[in-house]
């Protein structure tokens, strides 16, 4: 518990104004970026990659000439990238602030090539993927990669989707993104990406419901953030270069509805949270709410009555 409280106080040191955020953002690229080109990709990059690859052939989402966005892209785009090798697509990279690594963007593509032969993926696929890997690995910028792959980058620091096209997509995808929007932004944000959403088409999100400081601390659980009021969390605990919403299952699967979405699949995680004392914020909701720590759903948008 030491570690969890000392880790939380760094972060929201860091979050006191622009310039430590942007500094918090320089040290972790430059670190991470060193990481992610000298460490395997984690498996469970490999897991999201099977995952929508096979979401998609099971719904039929995709079709040449597809439009599908990417919601927060961070470093490597992954994936928009891994669709992008396996599908003839159009893709929308949009993210809230450029988080872009070139050499870990390439370490990963080179690991991912290697990974095909013995990834049991269909022979087809393999091949336009190791075809569309060779030519990116020969470029030297995102931009000549862009043409290559069909992505537009777009930035747009408020996470306004304003400059795109009503229905245009056939998919909206994301992987640890949507926790991340602002508690009270969320309804406004999950609109948004819907409007640009084709009646008929699907979304594949990933969210992860965890508490983010877990990750430094494994002897706390992984939903303690459950003990804490709003007001504790928010004057003690929260902090903006690793802000999370803690909303929870049911309170997403809601927003959902209310967009206009119907769940089409939904796969949860789960932790014990038994020896937790749960904050009267949280104590009426249900155990699955409560225990869940990973959600992820294919949703689909319901056709205008």
């Amino acid at each position: 518990m030491i570690k969890y409280v000392f880790v939380s106080a760094a972060l929201k040191a860091f979050s006191c104004s622009r310039g430590t955020r942007c500094l918090y953002r320089w040290l972790g690229n430059a670190v991470g970026a060193k990481g992610r080109m000298s460490q395997p990709i984690p498996d469970y990059y490999y897991e999201r990659l099977r995952r929508n690859l096979s979401l998609c052939l099971k719904y039929k989402i995709l079709e040449a000439g597809s439009q599908v966005l990417e919601l927060g892209t961070g470093w490597v785009h992954w994936d928009a990238l891994t669709l992008g090798l396996f599908f003839d697509v159009k893709t929308v990279l949009f993210d809230v602030w450029d988080n872009r690594q070139l050499a870990a963007f390439m370490a990963y593509l080179g690991q991912l090539n290697r990974w095909l032969p013995v990834s049991g993926l269909g022979c087809g696929h393999i091949a336009r993927a190791q075809s569309l890997i060779a030519k990116v690995l020969r470029l030297n910028s995102f931009e000549e990669i862009y043409q290559v792959l069909g992505f537009r980058y777009v930035l747009d620091a408020a996470g306004c989707l304003k400059m795109l096209e009503p229905g245009a997509f056939s998919l909206v995808i994301s992987g640890g993104v949507l926790e991340h929007i602002g508690r009270e932004q969320v309804p406004g944000s999950v609109g948004d990406w819907v409007r640009v959403l084709k009646p008929g088409g699907y979304a594949i999100h990933g969210i992860n419901i965890k508490d983010h400081l877990y990750l430094y601390d494994r002897s706390v659980s992984p939903k303690q953030y459950l003990a804490y009021s709003d007001s504790v969390w928010h004057r003690y605990l929260e902090n903006e270069v690793q802000y999370i919403n803690r909303l929870q299952r049911s309170e997403w699967l809601r927003i959902f509805s209310g967009a206009g979405l119907q769940v089409a699949e939904e796969v949860t995680s789960r932790a014990d949270v038994s020896a937790l004392k749960i904050s009267d914020r949280y104590r009426g909701l249900s155990e699955s709410d409560l225990e869940c720590t990973t959600l992820h759903v294919v949703l689909q948008k319901l056709p205008a009555a």
